[in-house]
């Protein structure tokens, strides 16, 4: 990627307020423009949430190892109703339906 000094930067702006255009041109006057970044307490909040999501197992172990073992001895029962309305619930809430 190639930076252009000469490239004017738009006006940024913060708690509602615009900066005056003539702070916001790089590579302009007696130096170099500092740059910054700063994270917005929603952003913290989702970075928060998205780690407690990670540390969750997307495959509960217990669960699938007791419903494996259901469906070998025979005793794991389900109508084709039940079926049919698991299947459609998943359509309804997947993204694409």
């Amino acid at each position: 990627m190639r930076i252009d000094n000469n490239t004017r930067i738009p006006d940024a702006v913060e708690t509602g307020q615009s900066r005056p255009s003539s702070s916001v041109v790089a590579g302009s006057g007696s130096g170099l423009a500092s740059d910054t970044a700063k994270l917005s307490t929603g952003q913290r909040a989702v970075q928060a949430l998205a780690a407690k999501v990670n540390e969750v197992p997307e495959i509960r172990q217990e669960r699938v190892a007791a419903l494996a073992q259901a469906v070998r001895d025979g005793s794991y029962q389900v109508s084709p109703e039940q079926t049919a309305e698991a299947l459609i619930s998943h359509v309804m809430q997947s993204p694409m339906g």
